[in-house]
C-alpha cells in the first residue's frame, strides 16, 4: 500500500523479536506489528529502523520482516529503514522493500557522514538521489542528532527536498529545538506539503507544539496510544490533555532513553515482555539482555504509566 504522508500522525517505529536461538520470531513479529498497527491513530509502522535492530539483520533478514510486517499490517502502510553506507547496499535494501510490500522508505545517513560530510554536501545529494531512483518509493529523510555529525544543515534539507520529488518528509532527531525549528521552517517554505515527524524524545510535547506534525518513535512499540492521545490533544489545542498524556510518557522516556543507550530498544523489549505481549525479549549478540536492577526500574515506569496488566 502506498504510504499516506499527509496529516502525519503516529508512526511506531517497531521492534524485531528473535527465538532463544537468535533467529527472527515470525509469529512474536506478526503479532507485534498487528498489535501497534490495529491502534487507532497509528498511520504507519516502521520496520528495520534502530528500534528494530536492524544492523544485527542480513540483507535477507530485512526483506523477510518488510514482508511479515506487510502481511501482518492489516493495511496500514509499512515504512522500511534503509541502513547501509554503501550506496549500492542503499539501493539494493529500496528494491527489496518495495518488492517486498514496503510503502515507504525511512532514509538514514550512512554512519560514514559521521567523518564530515557536512562539509561536502554533495555527498549527500548524491547518496539521497541515488536512493532515490532505485525505486518509486516515498522517503522520509532521518535528521540525526546535531552532536551525531550526521544532521543535515536546513539549507541541505531545503535543497534535497527540490530535487528529489519522492521525498516527503523529515524525521527529526536532531535534539536541536533550533535546528529542529529552522529545518520545519524549509519545511513550511517548500511548495509541496512535507510532514515533520519528530522523534526528539526527551521533548515530544514542545516539539509538537512548534508545529510538528507527527510523532516517529521507537516509544510507539511500547506506548502508542498515549502517543496518539499526545497528538490528537495538541493537534486540537488542548493543552491540559496534552499534559497529562505527556505525564504518563515521562517515565518511560526517562527509563528508556538514558545511556547505556545501545540499550534502548533492549528495554522496551523487556517492558513488552512485563506487559505481557512479548515472550522472548533477549536481544541480538552482541547486545545482552537486561539485569535484574534494570529490569525492576522498567517495571516501576511502566507502572507509573499505567501500562501495566490488570
Amino acid at each position: 500500500m502506498s504510504l499516506r504522508i499527509c496529516g502525519g500522525g503516529v508512526w511506531p517505529a517497531t521492534l524485531t523479536p528473535f527465538t532463544p536461538d537468535g533467529g527472527i520470531d515470525a509469529a512474536a513479529l506478526q503479532a507485534h506489528i498487528a498489535d501497534v498497527a490495529g491502534t487507532r491513530g497509528v498511520r504507519a509502522v516502521v520496520v528495520n529502523g534502530h528500534a528494530g535492530e536492524t544492523t544485527s539483520l542480513d540483507f535477507a533478514e530485512r526483506g523477510r520482516v518488510v514482508a511479515l510486517a506487510a502481511e501482518a499490517s492489516g493495511g496500514v502502510p509499512v515504512v522500511a529503514g534503509i541502513v547501509a553506507d554503501d550506496p549500492r547496499g542503499a539501493c539494493r535494501l529500496a528494491r527489496e522493500a518495495a518488492a517486498a510490500g514496503a510503502g515507504g522508505l525511512l532514509l538514514f545517513p550512512p554512519a560514514l557522514f559521521a567523518q564530515g560530510a557536512a562539509a561536502r554536501p554533495d555527498m549527500a545529494r548524491r547518496f539521497v538521489g541515488e536512493v532515490a531512483a532505485a525505486s518509486d518509493l516515498p522517503i522520509v529523510l532521518f535528521q540525526l542528532s546535531r552532536t551525531s555529525g550526521q544532521a543535515f544543515s536546513p539549507a541541505l534539507v531545503q535543497r534535497l527536498c527540490e530535487e528529489v520529488p519522492q521525498i516527503v518528509g523529515v524525521k527529526d532527531g536532531s535534539d536541536a529545538p533550533d535546528l529542529y525549528e529552522d529545518v520545519l521552517a524549509v519545511l513550511r517554505g517548500l511548495p509541496r506539503p512535507m510532514a515533520m515527524l519528530t522523534s526528539n524524545n526527551s521533548w515530544l510535547m514542545a516539539s509538537l507544539a512548534y508545529g510538528g506534525d507527527g510523532i516517529l518513535s521507537g516509544l510507539g512499540s511500547v506506548a502508542a496510544p498515549l502517543l496518539v492521545a499526545l497528538h490528537e490533544a495538541m493537534s486540537a489545542g488542548d493543552l491540559a490533555a496534552a499534559r497529562a498524556a505527556n505525564a504518563r510518557l515521562v517515565p518511560l522516556c526517562r527509563v528508556f532513553y538514558r545511556a547505556p543507550y545501545l540499550d534502548i530498544h533492549n528495554r522496551m523489549k523487556t517492558a513488552l515482555k512485563l506487559m505481557g505481549r512479548l515472550r522472548h525479549p533477549a536481544p541480538r549478540p552482541p547486545l545482552l539482555p537486561l539485569d535484574d536492577a534494570e529490569t525492576t526500574r522498567i517495571h516501576a515506569a511502566l507502572a507509573a504509566a499505567g501500562l501495566l496488566p490488570a
